[in-house]
């Protein structure tokens, strides 16, 4: 690759890079889309959106121990008879 077509490419990478928003770790993605567009062999380099990882769903909080400083309610029911 020349200098001049490797120009072209990077500057094509870098557009293309920050049209999708800029996401992190897809450098080769439109690195390799760049060199297609500009060797010819794709009419219009597109890459596609990044995807979004999924966000994980927060831990329910765990449940805090019974206080010793409150005194138990009494049992419900009835009272038995005797």
């Amino acid at each position: 690759m020349t200098q001049n077509s490797e120009d072209k490419v990077r500057d094509l990478a870098y557009h293309l890079w920050v049209e999708a928003g800029q996401p992190e770790g897809r450098a080769m993605d439109f690195w390799l889309a760049a060199e297609l567009h500009v060797s010819g062999l794709v009419a219009a380099a597109q890459v596609a959106a990044p995807v979004k990882p999924r966000a994980a769903k927060p831990k329910a909080a765990p449940k805090a121990a019974p206080s010793e400083d409150k005194p138990k309610a009494a049992p419900r029911g009835r009272a038995k008879a005797k």
